[in-house]
């Protein structure tokens, strides 16, 4: 019992001491003082970005009255594990037709995300192109100041065409030749609300009025991947159509390419390149 009185008393004793003990203080660094802080003065700041973006969203750097404002930068028919003669057509999803176990990965690059972009748009003008691969031409030849012959300030008469550069060649040289790619079941759609759509600035502030959309496009275009490629057409505006934004679209699914039966096929990458094309055939005399 003694010894237990001792402690308590020890304890207490010590806790006295604590209390009566002085604080301890810290010197701060003053602000906007540099030789306070080193040759800096506080406060100092940083800066972080934070973003998200959707689509795909690039600019082709394209300006002018009338321009190619869109097309697709990859068209993506995935990666699969062997060529199967019996099914020799592929999709812009990455899936290989009418068979399934086929499919090894979503995109050419082995990756699980296939890069064929789809637009995305709340235009209720754009309903019918909403989530498919995409091309647009916009057209504001009515806002053109400078209307020397044979130049004038009239929506409409352009072509848009498409075609092959080159055969399907892999990283390592090896061709495929006589392979065909196929956008089938065309979309379109038209919207003067062109800044909401492209949100580059040379559009902000316009508003196109016109009622007349493009009346000729191809609902089908077939393009042989050849080196010595053929412009094949992809829509024709007549005089005074097409004011603000034409948009030409595809389901994915129905972005086919399909190679000849008897391609013999390497474990490696398979790119081929398209050339869009928007023109007027009108020359300067």
């Amino acid at each position: 019992m003694k010894f237990t009185k001792l402690t308590s008393a020890a304890l207490t004793a010590g806790t006295i001491l604590s209390i009566l003990a002085p604080t301890a203080t810290f010197a701060k660094t003053a602000e906007g003082d540099a030789n306070a802080n080193g040759g800096t003065e506080l406060p100092m700041t940083d800066k972080t970005t934070v973003g998200i973006s959707f689509g795909d969203n690039s600019d082709n750097g394209n300006t002018g009255y009338l321009r190619l404002q869109m097309v697709p930068h990859v068209l993506d028919f995935g990666n699969h594990t062997e060529f199967l003669a019996q099914y020799p057509t592929f999709d812009a999803t990455g899936h290989n037709v009418s068979i399934n176990s086929n499919d090894r990965h979503a995109s050419y690059d082995n990756s699980d995300t296939n890069k064929t972009a789809v637009l995305n748009t709340e235009d209720g003008k754009l309903k019918d192109v909403k989530g498919k691969a995409w091309a647009t031409v916009v057209d504001k030849q009515e806002t053109r100041e400078n209307t020397t012959e044979p130049t004038d300030n009239i929506n409409g008469d352009w072509d848009l065409k498409v075609k092959s550069d080159d055969v399907l060649t892999a990283n390592n040289g090896e061709k495929i030749s006589n392979a065909n790619l196929m956008l089938k079941d065309t979309q379109y759609g038209r919207t003067g609300e062109v800044f909401t759509l492209t949100n580059e600035d040379q559009d902000k502030g316009y508003v196109g009025a016109g009622d007349k959309d493009v009346s000729d496009y191809s609902k089908n275009i077939s393009i042989p991947l050849d080196a010595a490629g053929q412009n094949v057409k992809v829509a024709h505006a007549a005089t005074a159509e097409g004011q603000g934004a034409n948009v030409f679209g595809w389901d994915r699914s129905n972005i086919n390419l399909t190679l000849p039966k008897d391609t013999k096929v390497s474990n490696a990458v398979y790119t081929a390149h398209l050339t869009w094309t928007l023109s007027t055939g009108v020359t300067t005399a």
